[in-house]
């Protein structure tokens, strides 16, 4: 999404959001009785996949921070929007903007997606009444589709 900064992007946050909320599903699995050894297994390893791209952004950052001499731009983190003084207590990132706007993006397009969902299902409701035929006679005891 952002030229030169992989590893932020849209998909590399679901997939870090999703495997970070991995574990908290797997609970309610075992309280249901439900979980597998090899469902923690795969969970155990997407969760240190994603971990592991975590602390990468956050060493590159670093090194990027390192390279420019500590001096960097300012920081660009959605404080900075709010207030000033804000700003200063919030912690210096040069990649809160770009993962704010990718979170941002994220959540439109969920927000998309199950708006679309909720609209599709509605549909089919309404469609799915329509469609019922209406019954010929009032009485049922006159009307044969029902016996």
């Amino acid at each position: 999404m952002f030229a030169g900064l992989p590893g932020i992007g849209v998909g590399t946050l679901f997939y870090v959001l999703i495997a970070l909320v991995m574990p908290v599903v797997e609970l309610v699995k075992v309280v249901q009785g439900t979980s597998s050894l090899a469902r923690w297994r795969r969970i155990i390893r997407q969760w240190i996949y994603a971990v592991s791209i975590v602390v990468s952004i956050m060493f590159a950052e670093r090194v990027m921070l390192w390279m420019l001499g500590q001096a960097g731009p300012e920081s660009m983190n959605p404080a900075r929007l709010l207030n000033r003084e804000l700003m200063s207590r919030a912690p210096s990132s040069i990649l809160a903007a770009p993962i704010t706007a990718s979170l941002l993006l994220l959540g439109g397009v969920l927000l998309t997606v199950e708006a679309t969902h909720l609209y599709k299902l509605a549909r089919r409701k309404r469609l799915a009444r329509e469609a019922e035929p209406e019954p010929v006679f009032q009485n049922e005891a006159l009307d044969s589709s029902s016996q």
